[in-house]
């Protein structure tokens, strides 16, 4: 099986090789390593040349775009592969963390798109353990997809059909939120995810990070519920499914259909919004989040 790793770098000089090792020490064979550097101004570049002449991974260089579109490019640019895994600069993977999703990827229908990701230990910029667990478990249906997100990108690892489902997705037309949201949700509509609930790789938060992990206190839920008003995800989910209407409604499936189209139109009738509300009463809410996005729509 050949797993082609794409890794998007920005200024990574701090942790980049720390990661690479532990990318170059993994148990599964036939790993390729492909870096797309977002506009670095630091020695990023010089750490790639490096490793690149030693045969270990090929890298290009590109504008900054910022991690959703330039992830999104990298998926665009990558050579063919049976397995893809999403890998971002500063964080440090098990072993077997490649192994094990490689594994449970075979099991499954190679002719459908699949997805594995899982949990993570959350540790400080030293490695130092935060957090043995991010999430320890999670929903993996369709109407939870495009409610939330599952899990962090770094541990995305998903199969060509897959992968051939999302080059379809017009990111630079449709625009995207956060590029592993909209994986998972085209997984979750069109074929399997698997999500791991046994960490496989140190989430190293620091200073730096484009997008963390992030701890729901009650001063974090209110920021998110002003950023629901006014702030730039203002109506995201609303939008994401609109575009995901519009650009697979004919081929999804009578029931996807329904909660892609009822959640990009409540705000336009009365009824819609009442079955969305009914619906997200019934799908179950394992961390209060549903209740909390339940209690926003209703006060639209």
């Amino acid at each position: 099986m050949k797993m082609q790793i794409l890794l998007s770098s920005y200024n990574g000089e701090r942790f980049l090789r720390e990661q690479l090792d532990s990318l170059l020490s993994q148990s599964l064979p036939g790993i390729e390593i492909l870096v797309r550097d977002d506009g670095s101004c630091d020695t990023t570049a010089e750490i790639l040349t490096e490793y690149e002449q030693r045969g270990k991974l090929h890298w290009y260089a590109g504008e900054n775009l910022g991690p959703t579109r330039s992830f999104w490019r990298l998926l665009q640019d990558a050579p063919d592969a049976d397995t893809y895994a999403f890998c971002d600069q500063d964080d440090v993977w098990d072993v077997d963390k490649l192994e094990i999703a490689a594994k449970t990827l075979e099991r499954l229908d190679a002719s459908k798109p699949a997805l594995y990701c899982g949990d993570v230990r959350v540790t400080d910029e030293k490695l130092h353990i935060l957090s043995e667990h991010m999430v320890r478990s999670a929903p993996v249906d369709y109407p939870h997809a495009l409610l939330r997100n599952l899990a962090p990108g770094c541990t995305y690892v998903f199969n060509r059909a897959a992968r051939e489902l999302l080059r379809r997705y017009d990111a630079e037309r449709l625009g995207i939120e956060l590029y592993d949201w909209t994986v998972y949700q085209l997984v979750a509509c069109f074929g399997s995810v698997v999500y791991d609930s046994a960490p496989h790789m140190c989430y190293r938060q620091h200073g730096d990070n484009a997008i963390g992990a992030q701890r729901m206190t009650a001063r974090a839920w209110l920021e998110k519920a002003a950023s629901f008003w006014s702030g730039p995800m203002k109506n995201s989910r609303s939008r994401q499914a609109l575009q995901l209407e519009w650009a697979y409604k004919k081929e999804m499936c009578p029931e996807n259909r329904e909660w892609t189209a009822m959640l990009a139109h409540y705000r336009e009738n009365r009824n819609t919004k009442r079955e969305l509300l009914r619906r997200l009463r019934n799908i179950g809410d394992t961390d209060g989040r549903l209740a909390w996005l339940a209690a926003m729509i209703n006060s639209l």
